[in-house]
């Protein structure tokens, strides 16, 4: 007799967006030196193809954050990184490489609202969403208003993108998901 377990993240399961710059590589390098980031060199493709160099400030302490997080949620990348945070980002952090993104072609509000919400809700359907982002416009709290009333829980969690992810961030989160 064979059994199968069940998916990690079934379909109904809440889904947890995470950015990259600004979230998980903070704004002011010096700063984020002082609170525990590394420095990262990066040499390769940019999403668009261009090749770039330049460094990357990551903090070891996201990846158990992170983790803990997906005991909880789906974690979903969404980036202008695109599949480079998985291929990347994730191993530096100590991440699987697995965690699917949703494809961002533009990043940035734009009439007020942020060119990367649009997509990520129509990727996560009607599941329960956070947003760990660093940038939200104007009219995009109205927009997670409507989307929780109509039956689809939504928390944007804005993380400043001059200290990056805090633990205060993930505990917020948290004690979202626990309220679902």
């Amino acid at each position: 007799m064979t059994t199968t377990r069940p998916p990690a993240h079934p379909t109904s399961s809440p889904v947890v967006a995470i950015d990259v710059d600004g979230v998980l590589n903070p704004a002011n390098p010096a700063h984020a030196e002082t609170l525990g980031y590394r420095p990262h060199r990066y040499n390769g493709p940019a999403p668009d193809g261009r090749h770039v160099t330049g460094t990357v400030w990551l903090n070891p302490d996201h990846g158990p954050w992170l983790r803990e997080l997906a005991e909880h949620a789906q974690p979903v990348w969404c980036t202008s990184w695109n599949h480079l945070a998985a291929a990347w980002i994730a191993p530096r952090l100590g991440l699987p490489t697995t965690w699917p993104h949703v494809p961002v072609h533009a990043s940035g509000v734009r009439f007020g609202h942020q060119n990367k919400l649009s997509p990520l809700y129509a990727w996560a359907a009607r599941r329960p969403l956070a947003v760990l982002d660093d940038e939200f416009g104007g009219k995009d709290p109205t927009t997670a208003s409507q989307r929780t009333a109509d039956g689809a829980p939504t928390l944007l969690h804005p993380v400043d993108p001059y200290d990056g992810l805090r633990r205060a961030d993930i505990d917020t989160v948290l004690t979202w998901l626990r309220r679902l």
